[in-house]
């Protein structure tokens, strides 16, 4: 595979987003950094660590060249920091970590990017060299995917997208700034409580409440104002909100969580609202489904939810082992079952997704409506926000406006948008249907155009299928 062939593939495994930020890790992937600030106009990082996991005295000679480069490629120097300590490294939307540690140097050294650089949403894209135990390092820490293989004289290097089961609880204040931004918000009519886990943030407006469930170190370093999930769109409908966030992977299994939603059901805070919405993603999906028993009649949104983690229930979840070791035996620890009181379920997930589509099967009672979104991905509201559909389709939901015949209708607009593109086109190829194949590349290319389909359509012309 040719530099720019692989650029190509390294682009179309990161298409899914999000894009804001990039950090290329010793100064092996400046190729891929002009295209991710060309392509998608991302900020970029150079984090000028050592191959023994240290940080140099002196800037090192790779910066300069780099940012030369850079200046070459009309890539404005504004957007680019050069990060030359640990604690600067902060939370990036993708990374890139070639020929350093994992092939030429020891993964192990790669800690401090691991602790620091990873959110949520985060991917990284890594050589790995065989023999070199990077395999197990990574895979103790997430998942990986390998992009390309390839052999440098016997030995055999393979790029592969990573990403985290769990990013790491956020490091040094960022749990003390949040409640010091949270009590400002809350003001004298809210409140704000907190554990070391997670904490409950409450801003009384009309008598709507949209119950929301976040995670910190996204909140923190990931938005520039820094609030939970959906704060200025809930603000600007003029609905209360009660922003629930972990600070790390807990999936809310948490004694102290289920004590305080008890103990606001038992003071009758939920019957102050006329309408009560549960809303969440992943993590917060779950939590949404789940907590929504502290409010018969609430409405439940949903995007990619996970039912229950318990291996009795869903032997077949491989993913997020950082949360196998939590109790969800106790108190809403099925959410399939929990939310059977609530008025409405919705549930949107993409069914091509099997463990996704596992555990959407599992909430079955008749207050569920699901709402298919076929090859969008676990990450589905990133999906819908890149096709602007988003906002409006939470909108509707958190309304109790949202039907069938409207998010259809939406969602055609993902026959423009180039992961699903991509998805229709790889299928077709791993269904050993190259004339399939063709029929959507061309498809898709008199349209506009498609990096990964343009290069796996010269791969068919040339009979590589």
């Amino acid at each position: 595979m040719s530099g720019s062939d692989e650029i190509v593939a390294v682009l179309a495994a990161l298409d899914e987003g999000p894009h804001e930020t990039f950090a290329d890790v010793g100064g092996g992937a400046l190729d891929l950094a002009i295209a991710v600030a060309q392509r998608w106009g991302s900020s970029i990082d150079l984090i000028d660590i050592s191959r023994n996991g240290g940080f140099e005295v002196e800037r090192s000679d790779w910066v300069a060249r780099y940012l030369r480069a850079l200046s070459d490629a009309e890539v404005g120097l504004d957007s680019v920091r050069v990060v030359a300590r640990a604690e600067d490294i902060r939370p990036v939307d993708m990374i890139a970590n070639l020929n350093r540690f994992g092939d030429g140097a020891k993964i192990a050294h790669l800690t401090p990017v691991l602790d620091r650089a990873f959110h949520a949403d985060s991917r990284m894209v890594s050589d790995i060299r065989k023999g070199s135990g990077a395999f197990p390092f990574l895979r103790e820490r997430g998942e990986c995917e390998v992009i390309s293989r390839r052999d440098d004289a016997g030995t055999i290097r393979s790029r592969v997208l990573f990403w985290p089961d769990a990013p790491a609880p956020p490091l040094g204040g960022v749990a003390a700034d949040w409640a010091v931004i949270a009590r400002r918000l809350a003001g004298s009519d809210g409140f704000y409580r907190e554990s070391a886990e997670h904490s409950f943030l409450f801003i009384p407006r009309d008598k709507t409440l949209i119950v929301t469930f976040d995670n910190l170190d996204i909140a923190m370093g990931k938005r520039e104002d820094r609030r939970p999930w959906g704060f200025g769109f809930v603000e600007k409908q003029g609905w209360s909100m009660l922003g629930v966030m972990a600070n790390g992977w807990t999936w809310y299994r948490d004694s102290w969580v289920i004590a305080e939603f008890q103990r606001l059901a038992d003071e009758g805070f939920f019957k102050r609202f006329d309408r009560v919405v549960f809303y969440g993603a992943s993590m917060g999906g779950y939590a949404a489904a789940a907590f929504a028993a502290f409010c018969p009649g609430a409405d439940v949104v949903a995007i990619s939810p996970q039912s229950t983690l318990d291996k009795t229930a869903v032997p077949w979840e491989t993913r997020y082992k950082v949360a196998w070791g939590r109790d969800f035996s106790g108190p809403c620890g099925d959410a399939a079952e929990a939310s059977k009181t609530a008025a409405r379920v919705v549930i949107l997930y993409d069914p091509y997704e099997p463990l996704d589509r596992g555990h959407a099967e599992r909430f079955c009672s008749s207050n569920v409506q699901h709402l298919r979104a076929p090859l969008l991905g676990h990450r589905l509201g990133s999906s819908l926000g890149q096709m602007g559909l988003l906002s409006p389709i939470i909108l509707e939901a958190l309304s109790g406006q949202l039907d069938p015949v409207s998010f259809y209708k939406r969602l055609r607009a993902r026959h423009g948008f180039p992961r699903y593109q991509k998805e229709l086109f790889r299928r077709a190829l791993a269904r050993s249907r190259p004339g399939l194949a063709r029929k959507v590349g061309r498809w898709v290319l008199k349209r506009g155009d498609n990096s990964f389909i343009r290069q796996g359509m010269v791969s068919l012309i040339q009979g590589k299928d």
